[in-house]
């Protein structure tokens, strides 16, 4: 079968919406709604471009840096970059509007990954191509390009912090004074919950942005109870991937914990299962996702967290994540790298 060819244009759409609750106008969004709209505006541009059904394979790295407040006006314009056999890479952009203002502000972009799926289920391998005609598209097949080489470095240094079979606690530092010091473990938050058939797609799975929101908010309150402040916020959502899907016949676990902390911001890792009502045993891992989240002070300026991790009595698992992060963390900041690989 010859496949179609289509244009990034073609496939261009927004959602937008008046978001939060009236009795908390002004005050800062969770990000989980947020989250939630960039998955439904990813995959009306991906079934635009795909005239097919679609399922949420992964998000990018997600910055939430510019405040988004109850009662803004929040809009995502999105458009397919790229296009392989049935997946599609999709960028959103997203602006916003307080209610005294005339004119949207441009906030942050993201890509998030798709796959179309067919009348039988499986993945659909004769979506149309895309053709870059316009400098515009141009610009988009260049940014697609650069994200490619981005993940493909990134994923690189993963793979060779996580074949480390020995992390010496040197190379685990941090860089901040702490009051007192957590495990990794005992900064776990487990819940556990079932959706409705609504929360459902066409397979009969769990929406992407529906688990997404839910994950975002256990970061949240994992964050809070680490720090001891409810005032805080999710700024950055990494490498959430979708592994299995979850359905409605399974309960909906998620086990947050803290594996990284800075000066102002902390990272959950949060892990999601597949629980069969009745044979435990058969638990299995859905999805998993990295947040980031913001400490602030009551006047809305970032506060100084004052735990730390105690690294010294974990496991080769959670240092290797320690790791990753610290070096992540490193290169962002412009200081001297701990370990190179």
């Amino acid at each position: 079968m010859t496949r179609q060819i289509k244009t990034p244009a073609d496939s261009e759409c927004f959602i937008a919406e008046i978001i939060g609750e009236e009795s908390l106008i002004g005050q800062r969004m969770s990000a989980g709604k947020l989250f939630q709209m960039m998955d439904i505006a990813a995959a009306s541009a991906g079934a635009r471009h795909s005239e097919s059904s679609l399922v949420t394979l992964s998000f990018d790295r997600i910055e939430l840096l510019d405040p988004i407040c109850h009662r803004d006006y929040v809009r995502y314009d999105a458009y397919v970059i790229e296009v392989g056999r049935s997946s599609m890479v999709i960028k959103v952009d997203g602006s916003y509007k307080p209610p005294g203002e005339l004119e949207p502000v441009p906030g942050h972009s993201h890509i998030i990954t798709m796959v179309a799926i067919d009348e039988h289920r499986k993945p659909n391998k004769n979506i149309p191509k895309l053709e870059y005609r316009t400098p515009k598209d141009l610009e988009l097949k260049k940014l697609a390009e650069m994200r490619q080489r981005f993940l493909t470095g990134r994923q690189k240094m993963k793979r060779s912090v996580f074949s480390l079979e020995k992390i010496p606690d040197e190379w685990l530092r941090d860089y901040y004074h702490r009051k007192a010091h957590f495990t990794p473990k005992a900064t776990e938050l487990v819940t556990r919950r079932r959706f409705l058939p609504r929360n459902t797609n066409v397979l009969g799975n769990i929406f992407g942005g529906d688990t997404v929101e839910m994950m975002a908010e256990l970061a949240l309150a994992t964050a809070r109870q680490f720090t001891g402040n409810h005032r805080m916020v999710t700024i950055a959502m990494e490498d959430v991937f979708f592994l299995k899907p979850l359905q409605l016949e399974n309960i909906f676990e998620m086990c947050a914990h803290v594996i990284f902390v800075a000066n102002t911001t902390l990272v959950v890792e949060i892990t999601v299962k597949a629980v069969p009502l009745y044979d435990t045993e058969d638990s299995y891992v859905t999805n998993n996702g990295f947040f980031t989240v913001l400490n602030y002070d009551r006047s809305g300026r970032k506060k100084a967290i004052a735990n730390g991790l105690d690294m010294t009595r974990c496991d080769l698992e959670t240092r290797r994540h320690y790791l990753n992060e610290l070096v992540k963390y490193e290169k962002r900041t412009g200081r001297q790298v701990t370990w190179n690989g």
